[in-house]
């Protein structure tokens, strides 16, 4: 199976990457009937959680556990209502002392080969560690979300500057996708000047900013509150119309 492996990833907190990544594999899981499986790799869990798994019940087999060779991939799949999920632990905090061995940046490349699956998506903590180096090595593809703001930007030039070290090290094949522009309103002067900001910095690293704009909406917090799919809790809000939206711009680029 040719498995498009995609992160989504920014060096900062806020930029709405687990709620991506669990709305995307919802859409992907059940309007395009694909297989998909999400990674869960920031200690806070979040994928984990708003994905209505209990840290409890994963504590014995998780992304740690299976890194480090106590578990195999088939213990740590955990099925969610339209996609299946590696939950996180809180145990990946210490990932940078606990895998510091020769070849640690490839140690999820090769902890998910041979999962077969359509998509797998990982979800990545903010800051730059050994954790993000091993998604983005184990990435076909990579996803940004960014919200409108000058920390974000800073955050991305951060990124920008990682990938480069990645595909000249660990990854010369890694593809940016493009920018997603989440929390996102037209009405304000400071999100047009940022976004003209933000085409600017895609065309210098030969990407692009998606058409597809994540408008900030409750009803995502309700859903993940509830921990209830979006796609079922409001299958017509903006953030749902919007993230299909993304997914039909996206599709034509992937394998």
């Amino acid at each position: 199976m040719n498995t498009e492996i995609i992160s989504v990833n920014i060096q900062k907190g806020g930029c709405a990457k687990s709620s991506t990544v669990q709305i995307l594999g919802e859409i992907l899981g059940k309007l395009y009937n694909k297989k998909v499986l999400c990674i869960d790799t920031d200690p806070q869990c979040n994928l984990t959680t708003i994905s209505g798994i209990e840290l409890e019940d994963c504590a014995e087999h998780n992304l740690y556990t299976l890194l480090n060779g106590n578990s195999t991939l088939e213990e740590c799949i955990v099925k969610a209502t339209y996609y299946d999920v590696i939950p996180g632990s809180v145990w990946l905090s210490n990932a940078d002392i606990a895998f510091n061995k020769i070849g640690k940046e490839q140690m999820l490349k090769e902890a998910i080969e041979g999962a077969e699956y359509d998509y797998i998506l990982i979800d990545t903590p903010p800051a730059l560690g050994l954790l993000n180096i091993m998604s983005l090595t184990a990435s076909t593809k990579l996803l940004i979300p960014t919200e409108c703001s000058y920390l974000s930007m800073v955050g991305l030039e951060q990124l920008f500057q990682t990938i480069e070290s990645v595909k000249k090290y660990t990854n010369p094949n890694l593809e940016l996708l493009g920018i997603l522009m989440v929390k996102y309103s037209a009405r304000t002067n400071l999100n047009a000047a940022i976004y003209d900001a933000l085409n600017k910095m895609a065309a210098e690293a030969n990407t692009m900013v998606f058409e597809a704009k994540i408008r900030e909406t409750v009803k995502v917090r309700e859903a993940q509150s509830q921990m209830q799919p979006l796609i079922e809790w409001a299958p017509s809000c903006s953030a749902m119309e919007d993230y299909k939206a993304l997914v039909k711009e996206i599709l034509p680029t992937l394998n």
